[in-house]
């Protein structure tokens, strides 16, 4: 007869109790078999449980060794992220009453202190930059209004020279004083170019100086370049010869006066550092086709020359070779750098080869638009129509007496009517009694400038066209037409450009 249960069956944790424990005839108490068969059970139900037990654990394990590894991942990068922002601080330039204290990189506490005390004075510092920006824009401001007056004080005078010559050489002279006058004129408008680019040397270095096309006469830009400063040589006896190459195309299209600005900074030079011996202007023809000509341009001089360290920095601004140049031979320095800017405008550079004692030779190349109208006579002056403004009745608004007595003369050699006013206020009071066909308007006046009695005037009259004269190029422009302003025209004005805007915009009758 089998057991009430077969001992294979049991638990193997009950059959080594049972082997153990139990006498070898317990089969016989009738009690046992049901107790063991109870306790079986519960093993198997144990062994159940613990194996889903198991079966549970076993996943939150793996999940929580996952969640130290990031943990451990994230203190070590913690601990290399403090390292790191230790050690940048320790390289920072403090202030001397900061002194860097030994950072515990498991106690941040300190570093956070620190890192405020560094953020307080970061922010110090950007409080005092604000001051120093605000600080060199009035200083700017104050440049601009220094250079402003400074270009209408320069201006005035130099527009009586300028008008005079013109007028003189109206006049009938001797071929000689009529050389003499040509030569004047060519020098005073190169000398008018020059007072722009160094009262508004930022314009240039702002790229917003605009190059002309027009037609002129390279042979004889360079030969009145050559005469006008043969004087200033002769004094101190040093010859200047002009090499000039005949093939060149004499009519082409270009700006002359911001080439005959080149080549008057080069050749002022070489006579300024040349104590003796002689200077060479050469101009050879590099390449030709219908469309253009490039030029290849040199002045030579046998001055003190300039040592090779110093080459490359003669042509930055307020530069010279020698802190002892503008002592013994004066000058602001800026010629060289003017060159340079308008050689780059025009796609070209300035090149120098020199030696100490032996001179210096600048040189460059220059292209040029070839004039279409290969026969025209060069040089002639352009004939005005005088007769065309006759009878017209300006106002003119001007109270430096030497501009009124020069504008007026042109005013009357045109037949012109004209009236005068002081400043603005009485123009204003003028304008609202009397009929004029166009105002000329000086800007720089004592009791009202010409800004307040244009804006004075467009309140009741809109239609009478107002030219500004303005003897200052700085931020005038914009605001001319701002005011209400047709145009404007800048001293020392050019008749022709005067005439022409007169033209322009007077009222017809």
């Amino acid at each position: 007869m089998k057991n009430v249960m077969d001992a294979e069956s049991y638990h193997q944790l009950l059959t080594e109790l049972i082997n153990k424990h139990l006498p070898p005839n317990y089969v016989k108490q009738k009690f046992m078999s049901g107790f063991l068969k109870s306790v079986n059970e519960l093993c198997f139900t144990f062994e159940n449980e613990k194996e889903q037990l198991k079966a549970l654990v076993r996943p939150s394990e793996r999940k929580y060794a996952e969640i130290n590894r990031k943990l451990q991942e994230e203190i070590e990068q913690r601990r290399e992220s403090v390292h790191k922002l230790i050690e940048g601080i320790s390289k920072l330039d403090l202030p001397k009453n900061y002194r860097l204290p030994d950072f515990d990189e498991d106690n941040l506490f300190e570093l956070a202190v620190f890192i405020k005390k560094l953020l307080i004075y970061q922010q110090g510092i950007e409080i005092q930059l604000r001051k120093a920006k605000e600080e060199a824009i009035r200083a700017s401001n104050a440049k601009t209004e220094f250079l402003s007056m400074m270009s209408h004080e320069i201006r005035t005078p130099l527009n009586g020279i300028v008008a005079m010559t013109y007028l003189m050489q109206q006049e009938n002279h001797s071929p000689e004083m009529a050389e003499n006058f040509k030569i004047l004129q060519f020098s005073t408008e190169n000398l008018y170019v020059l007072i722009n680019d160094i009262l508004d040397f930022n314009k240039i270095e702002a790229g917003k100086v605009e190059l002309e096309s027009i037609d002129f006469n390279i042979k004889d830009l360079v030969t009145n370049i050559k005469k006008s400063i043969q004087v200033h040589a002769a004094s101190k006896e040093i010859e200047i010869h002009l090499n000039y190459d005949e093939d060149i195309p004499e009519q082409l299209i270009g700006d002359p006066l911001r080439l005959s600005q080149i080549l008057n900074n080069l050749v002022n030079n070489a006579v300024k550092f040349t104590d003796e011996g002689s200077i060479t202007i050469e101009l050879f023809l590099n390449s030709y086709t219908d469309q253009e000509v490039t030029i290849d341009v040199s002045v030579k001089d046998t001055g003190i020359g300039i040592a090779k360290e110093n080459l490359s920095s003669i042509f930055e601004k307020f530069t010279q070779a020698d802190k002892h140049i503008s002592r013994r031979f004066g000058g602001t320095g800026l010629g060289l750098g003017i060159t340079k800017k308008l050689l780059e405008l025009h796609g070209s550079k300035i090149n120098v080869d020199s030696e100490i004692g032996k001179g210096s030779n600048f040189y460059f190349s220059i292209k040029l638009k070839t004039a279409t109208q290969k026969n025209k006579v060069c040089g002639t002056e352009e004939v005005l129509d005088e007769h065309i403004l006759k009878g017209t009745k300006v106002l003119l608004v001007e109270d430096y007496p030497i501009n009124v007595k020069i504008a007026t003369r042109f005013l009357e050699k045109w037949g012109m009517h004209y009236d005068t006013a002081p400043n603005g206020r009485v123009a204003v009071e003028k304008l609202a009694k009397n009929d004029y066909q166009i105002v000329l308007m000086d800007l720089l006046m004592p009791e009202m400038d010409g800004y307040t009695a244009t804006e004075n005037i467009r309140k009741f009259d809109k239609k009478t066209p107002i030219i500004a004269l303005t003897a200052s190029v700085l931020n005038t422009q914009d605001r001319v037409y701002q005011v209400g302003m047709n145009g404007f025209v800048t001293k020392p004005f050019n008749p022709k450009e005067l005439f022409q805007k007169i033209n322009k915009y007077a009222l017809r009758a």
